[in-house]
């Protein structure tokens, strides 16, 4: 369906609806690709073998629909007043575990044949979830591969009076092959001050404080100074506080840090991490930030949204569908030395677009630019759109920059903008006659 249209600048240019068959984002970090697509049914063939490192965090058995908070306009990112919940994804209904069993299934087959020999699988489970994914898990990845079921503990969340409270999620560690790379030395962690209490303190000849203790007939030395390493409880790393700089507003976000170390224990910088349901792109944004390629997959188009803009410091291969809703739009782009200047003057959603969502004030209206969330200008050649610049709204940066510049290159100048529902359009001018 083509889009209604506004005379750009002056009313040199028209805009319209085009179409491309993927989009670059041309930075000089190296980054990976970004797939907006079922992982069951998009064709990941050429990275069959490659992975170093696959992450799985899939829907749980909860039964809701979590929604992601998309603040809105420059007032919403500066005090979190103005938003739209747009949904994420579904869980499964904790009656219908042989569903979830059975994606899993396709999950964990996907997964190793993504894996190369040497390569590390993490699953991602709660609760009610963990016993019946570690079968699973077992009979896929082999039980003599499997490495450690670690426990994520943290503080945070809801008390009951009914049960003990549920504080930990569960993270499967299985290898591939007894070929397995893992290095724990890259991922030290602050020495556990309880560990000091029952041991006897010494200095030696050297001035080095060390600890020890004796059992089984054996003494065990343990110099202050010397690194330690996490065990298979990580209670170190909390999860995201509301007012977390890293918060995106993806539900079930996980905080980096605990990605890091999955990462860094089991790749080496170069090294290819895929996450088949990325979500909010916690484990995308370890790899990049830790010199490692990815490949992050996802069927919502929120979800795709919150990694590309989270994403866009990196250079990206992305595959997304276009939106074909209502929507106007008036820009202009005027030639300089050496670049075009790209002006979004104006971009219109039908007031209909936001009915039946829950929206924060209750009616909420959107001015100006309040319906853009992140926009890129670029060049459109042969079916591929390379965004050279971006404007995207942040805590840091809540007001949206209207202008950007694109290099006079071969390919027609084209606009590539994310709404705040989370979808995707792309325009290009031509001159009216």
């Amino acid at each position: 369906m083509e889009g209604r249209v506004l005379r750009g600048g002056a009313g040199a240019v028209i805009w319209h609806r085009a179409a491309c068959a993927r989009e670059i984002n041309d930075q000089p970090q190296e980054g990976g690709a970004l797939l907006c697509a079922d992982a069951f049914e998009a064709d990941l063939s050429a990275f069959f073998g490659q992975a170093q490192c696959v992450y799985l965090d899939p829907p749980a058995m909860s039964g809701t629909r979590p929604e992601c908070k998309v603040r809105v306009g420059e007032e919403g990112w500066l005090t979190s007043r103005q938003a739209v919940k747009v949904p994420a994804y579904q869980d499964f209904a904790p009656t219908d575990r042989d569903a979830y069993l059975g994606e899993l299934r396709k999950l964990l087959h996907l997964s190793r044949l993504l894996l190369n020999d040497t390569g590390s699988l993490f699953l991602h489970v709660e609760g009610n979830a963990a016993a019946h994914a570690r079968l699973m898990a077992d009979e896929v990845m082999g039980e003599d591969n499997f490495r450690n079921e670690i426990i994520w503990s943290y503080q945070t969340g809801g008390r009951s009076l009914k049960y003990f409270s549920r504080k930990h999620d569960t993270v499967l560690f299985y290898a591939k092959t007894p070929a397995h790379f893992f290095d724990i030395t890259q991922v030290p962690v602050k020495r556990k001050d309880s560990r000091n209490n029952h041991m006897k303190r010494h200095v030696d000849e050297k001035g080095r404080s060390y600890r020890t203790i004796r059992t089984g007939g054996r003494e065990y030395i343990y110099y202050d100074d010397e690194p330690a390493y996490p065990d298979d409880v990580w209670g170190d790393v909390s999860r995201l506080a509301q007012k977390d700089p890293q918060r995106t507003g993806y539900p079930s976000q996980r905080p980096q840090a605990l990605l890091d170390r999955m990462v860094l224990s089991t790749t080496r910088p170069g090294d290819l991490v895929v996450d088949l349901m990325c979500g909010s792109g916690s484990a995308l944004a370890s790899a990049a930030a830790n010199g490692r390629r990815f490949l992050g997959v996802d069927s919502s188009p929120v979800a795709f949204a919150v990694c590309r803009k989270r994403l866009s410091p990196y250079r990206l291969v992305c595959q997304a569908p276009l939106t074909e809703a209502g929507a106007l739009l008036d820009a202009a782009a005027m030639p300089g030395i050496g670049y075009y200047t790209v002006t979004l003057n104006a971009f219109t959603l039908p007031e209909e677009e936001l009915a039946g969502l829950d929206c924060e004030p209750a009616g909420l209206k959107l001015r100006g630019m309040d319906a853009v969330d992140q926009w890129y200008a670029g060049l459109l050649n042969n079916g591929v759109f390379t965004a050279y610049a971006s404007a995207l709204r942040t805590r840091q940066a809540p007001a949206l920059a209207t202008s950007l510049e694109v290099p006079l290159l071969r390919g027609t100048v084209a606009v590539m903008l994310i709404d705040v529902l989370g979808r995707r359009s792309l325009w290009t001018g031509t001159s009216a006659v």
